[in-house]
Order: C-alpha cells, then sequence, then structure tokens
C-alpha cells in the first residue's frame, strides 16, 4: 500500500464504509468521524483498527498532516462541510452532489481556486470505464438518442433530484454538455411528493435523451440505452451489449474488470499530485445543480 497522502474521512454510513474500505487501501486514512452510530464504530474499530475515530471534526480540520477529506455525509451538510475543509486548506473528496445551491457551489469553487486546492465530486457512474467506451463509440457512429431507466425501491426522505438525478445528469454532462431544453413530462408523489418521474431533454447537436426514476418499484434495475445511427447498445452496471440494426440479438461487447469506486479513488489520488489542481470535477458539478434548480 502506497501512502502518499493522509486523508480524514467524514461519514461512515453505508457509502462511507466503501469509501473507507476502498481508499484504505491506496492512502493512509488518519482519523474519521461520524455522527455517533455505535454499530458504525464497531464496524470501523474491528475492520480498521489503525484509523483513530474521533466526535469531533475539528479534530480533522485541524490535524496538519491530514491533507485531504473524504466527505460521505447527508446532502444538505455537504457545502458547510466543504467550505470548512477548504478554509482549513485540504483538498476535498465529497458525494454527489457538491451542494444544493448553484451559488453555494460558485464559493466553494472560489475558495478552491483561490488556494489551488482540490474539490473533487464523487458522481460514481463517471468512473464506470464503460463511459470510456460509449465516448469511443460517439467518435464513429453519431449518437441520436439516450434513455435512462433507474428502478428502485427507497430514499423517500431525500431529493430525488439530488439523490438520483444527478447521477444520469452527470453522465449526459459528461458527454453532451448541457442540455438546450429539459422538461418534466410527468411526475408522481406516493410516500414523498415526488417518486416517479419522467424527464426529457434536448442536446446539442439536436440529440434527445429521456430520463425514467422509479424509486417506489418491486425492482432493483438501472439500465441505459443508447440509440445511433448504425447499432442500440445496452449499458448494464459493468457491461456493454450491442445490438445491430440488422440483428435481434444483444451482443457483450465490453465488460469492466475494476469497480466505478476503485477507479474513482485511484483517479482522486491521481489529480491530488498535480501541482496545478483540475477544477473539471467541480465544474461538471456545479453544471448539474444548475440543470436542477431550473426544473424544481
Amino acid at each position: 500500500m502506497s501512502v502518499d497522502n493522509n486523508f480524514g474521512v467524514i461519514g461512515i454510513g453505508n457509502w462511507g464504509k466503501n469509501l473507507i474500505r476502498d481508499f484504505s487501501k491506496i492512502s493512509n486514512i488518519k482519523k474519521c468521524t461520524s455522527t455517533g452510530n455505535s454499530g458504525n464504530i464497531r464496524w470501523l474499530k474491528k475492520n480498521h483498527p489503525s484509523v483513530k475515530y474521533t466526535s469531533d471534526t475539528k479534530q480533522i480540520f485541524n490535524d496538519k498532516q491530514i491533507n485531504a477529506v473524504i466527505i460521505s455525509t447527508p446532502i444538505k451538510s455537504h457545502y458547510s462541510l466543504v467550505k470548512k475543509a477548504l478554509l482549513s486548506k485540504k483538498h476535498v473528496f465529497v458525494e454527489k452532489p457538491l451542494c444544493t445551491k448553484p451559488s453555494e457551489a460558485t464559493e466553494l469553487i472560489k475558495i478552491a481556486k483561490r488556494n489551488n486546492l482540490l474539490i473533487f465530486v464523487g458522481h460514481i457512474f463517471l468512473f464506470n470505464e464503460v463511459i470510456e467506451k460509449i465516448i469511443n463509440i460517439s467518435k464513429k457512429e453519431k449518437i441520436l438518442y439516450m434513455q435512462f431507466s433507474w428502478e428502485k425501491f427507497g430514499t423517500f426522505n431525500g431529493d430525488i433530484f439530488l439523490d438520483l438525478l444527478s447521477h444520469d445528469l452527470s453522465i449526459i454532462l459528461k458527454l453532451f454538455g448541457k442540455p438546450k431544453k429539459s422538461k418534466i413530462t410527468s411526475s408522481f408523489g406516493f410516500i414523498s411528493k415526488c417518486d416517479i418521474i419522467t424527464l426529457n431533454l434536448e442536446l446539442p447537436k439536436n440529440k434527445k435523451c429521456q430520463i425514467h426514476l422509479n424509486r417506489f418499484s418491486n425492482n432493483k434495475k438501472k439500465l441505459v440505452k443508447i440509440f445511433t445511427d448504425k447499432n442500440m447498445y445496452l449499458w448494464d452496471d459493468q457491461k456493454l451489449y450491442q445490438n445491430n440494426k440488422k440483428s435481434n440479438n444483444f451482443k457483450l461487447i465490453f465488460n469492466s474488470k475494476s469497480t466505478p469506486l476503485e477507479n474513482e479513488s485511484k483517479k482522486f489520488l491521481t489529480e491530488l499530485k498535480k501541482s496545478k489542481k483540475s477544477f473539471e470535477y467541480v465544474d461538471l458539478a456545479k453544471d448539474v445543480i444548475q440543470v436542477i434548480q431550473k426544473l424544481k
């Protein structure tokens, strides 16, 4: 294990555990803090006994040996925690979304640029290797239409736009840039105000896209269909299938051997080592928030 950086982690929830697991393989996690859930603290001590637990985030922000902070907490806390980390002169890895308002994103980016600090936002699907395959396909074939479908059950207490839609928007913005038009064509709320939505987008160069989200489903499945002028492709988890216009069968053409989280954590370390920090990821994260704000 290389120990190029000392990290502090804020949050030991379900996803926080995944981040600790993967980052501990390639870096040194020095301290971790959380809201104090006893089960999560026991998990940390059992699985990562070398990581010091503290109930006070100041012990992470004020620790001069920690040069980067990993934040995996409820969305509403992202802005304040990222800002505190930046003002403490620490680089930041924060789970998506960066914050809830474009004005907050603008402020955080200004602080980061002023101090040459990295803000890396965890839009996990951008680090699925299938994305690179789709980019390569787009150089040879004209993408006409994309259809996103995500069915699951749960996360009713969260904002469906920030929790789920932000993932698909990050992919679209990565591939095509900001949509020219976006409109919610249908929505329905059963447990919360909005549990099922369908969104249509008009993209640059006459491309179109539809996103369907359903968090009140008895199935759990996320699929992306990509229609080009020559073929149709199906993105299913870490696999990419192709269906030629003349055939009715799907052919597996790519299966990633590394997980998106592995790729994401390694990319964060790569960006940290650069003398001049990139703002590519945080600029995209800001664009995602701007699109969401226009929809609400």
